[in-house]
C-alpha cells in the first residue's frame, strides 16, 4: 500500500482529496516573528493550516515512528518524561562542558535528507515517485524560493532527529572512545568530558564530520560556541548545572516564579488582577519546577502557602 493511500484510509478521504490538499500544502503556512532567546533578532515560526496539519500528523503516525532515532537525541523523543532535566544530568557530574550550536538548523534540513533516511528503512524503501512528492510537499515548506522544514510544524521535529541519527552516532562513538559523554538537544550539541582541552577537541571533531556530510547541509554557528567547567555557571539546555553537580530552575527563574506566585495570591485574595495568560505561564513554570527542583517548589509552598501554590499548579481562576 502506499504512503498517500495509508494516510487516504487514516483521516477517512480519497486518495485524490489528499495529493490535492498536498500540493497545496508547501504554500499554506502563517508566518510568525519571535525575539530569539539572545534578545538579538528575531525568529521565524510558520504554522500550517489546519489541512496541512492533518497531513502532518497522519504522517506522524503512519511513517515517522518507523524512523530510527538515535539514544543521544535528548529532545522531542515520545513518551520520554523530563527531557530537560535528563539531558542536564547526564553532563551533571562532568568536570568540562562545551556547547555547540547549527546555525539555521531546521530551514539546513530538505526533503532530500528525509527521503535519503526513508531509503534506509525496508518498509519505505521502495517508495514510488508519487509518495515522494507527497511527502515533500506535506512536510516542507516553500520559503523564498526554497523548500525546507519549517520551524512550527509538528513533523519537524520528528524529522531532524531521523535525519540527524548518522551524524549522532558518529559523535556518539568519538564521545565513548575519549571518556565522554555526548546529547544533541534539536540544534543544541553538548559534550563533556573530566579531560582537559577534551572539548576543544571534540569541537573540532564535530566541524571536521559535518565538513564532510552530504546530508544535511550543515554549519556550525561557531558566535554560540561556549565552553564551560565547574568553577562557571554551566547551563545546560535551560537548566543551570551547579558546581556541586546538582540541576537547578536558576536564580532569574526563581526570582521570577516568587514574584509570579506573590502576585498571584494578592489576586485570590481579591487584591489584584492577574489575567489567564499569565495564569498558564505561572502554571507551566511551577510544573517545571516540580519536575526540576522539587525543593524549591516546597520551598514556595511553605512560604506563600500550599493552597496558593496548588492552586496556581492547577490553573485555578475565581471571578
Amino acid at each position: 500500500m502506499t504512503i498517500r493511500a495509508l494516510v487516504a484510509a487514516y483521516l477517512g478521504g480519497s486518495e485524490s482529496e489528499i495529493l490535492a490538499a498536498a500540493r497545496k500544502a508547501p504554500k499554506t503556512y502563517r508566518r510568525y516573528l519571535k525575539p530569539k532567546r539572545s534578545g538579538v533578532g528575531m525568529r521565524e515560526i510558520f504554522h500550517p493550516s489546519k489541512d496541512t496539519k492533518a497531513l502532518q500528523y497522519a504522517l506522524l503516525e503512519i511513517v515517522l515512528p518507523s524512523l530510527p532515532v538515535h539514544e543521544t537525541a535528548a529532545g522531542y523523543i515520545r513518551g520520554l518524561r523530563s527531557p530537560l532535566l535528563r539531558n542536564a544530568q547526564i553532563h551533571s557530574g562532568f568536570s568540562f562542558t562545551v556547547r555547540l550550536d547549527f546555525r539555521d538548523f531546521f530551514p539546513s534540513i530538505m526533503p532530500e535528507d528525509l527521503l535519503s533516511r526513508l531509503g534506509a528503512v525496508d518498509e519505505w524503501a521502495q517508495i514510488d515517485k508519487k509518495d515522494r512528492e507527497f511527502l515533500s510537499d506535506t512536510l516542507f515548506i516553500d520559503f523564498r524560493h526554497r523548500r525546507f522544514l519549517a520551524i512550527g510544524a509538528p513533523t519537524s521535529p520528528a524529522i531532524s532527529n531521523a535525519v540527524m541519527f548518522e551524524l549522532d552516532s558518529r559523535l556518539q562513538a568519538s564521545a565513548t572512545e575519549h571518556n565522554g559523554r555526548y546529547t544533541r538537544y534539536a540544534d543544541d550539541i553538548l559534550y563533556s568530558t573530566n579531560e582537559k582541552g577534551g572539548c576543544q577537541a571534540f569541537a573540532g571533531r564535530v566541524g571536521a564530520e559535518i565538513a564532510a556530510m552530504d546530508s544535511p547541509d550543515l554549519a556550525l554557528n561557531e558566535d554560540k560556541t561556549l565552553y564551560m567547567s565547574r568553577g562557571t555557571r554551566r547551563s545546560v539546555t535551560g537548566l543551570i548545572v551547579t558546581p556541586e553537580g546538582n540541576v537547578s530552575v536558576g536564580r532569574s527563574r526563581k526570582r521570577y516564579l516568587r514574584g509570579l506566585v506573590f502576585r498571584y495570591g494578592k489576586y485570590l485574595a481579591g487584591r489584584g488582577e492577574f489575567d489567564e495568560e499569565l495564569t498558564d505561564t505561572l502554571r507551566g513554570l511551577l510544573a517545571f519546577a516540580l519536575d526540576v527542583e522539587p525543593e524549591f517548589f516546597n520551598r514556595l509552598a511553605q512560604r506563600y502557602g500550599a493552597k496558593v501554590v496548588n492552586a496556581a499548579l492547577h490553573g485555578v481562576r475565581t471571578e
